[in-house]
């Protein structure tokens, strides 16, 4: 597919036909990595398979299974009361 290089405000950028974009299974908004080949000839685009951030956001359930086990060992004392804490 030949396309060109367009001025995006202070950036460039090339558009992808919506039937590229879902052949890949991909949607508006998907993050990607962009690589240039070594000698400079190439640029490649590769969707991000992985679930982990979300636009700044994370899932819990990305986290929990990141996590160590000891981190939901038993309780944790925060120490004594603070101001008009109840405990």
């Amino acid at each position: 597919m030949k396309t060109t290089l367009q001025r995006w405000g202070n950036s460039q950028g090339v558009r992808l036909p919506k039937s590229i974009i879902e052949s890949m299974g991909m949607n508006i908004g998907a993050p990607v990595i962009v690589e240039v080949s070594g000698d400079h000839s190439q640029i490649t685009i590769t969707p991000v398979l992985e679930s982990r951030p979300i636009r700044g956001r994370y899932r819990i359930e990305d986290l929990i299974a990141d996590s160590a086990p000891s981190a939901f060992a038993g309780e944790h004392h925060w120490g004594k009361a603070q101001g008009k804490e109840v405990w």
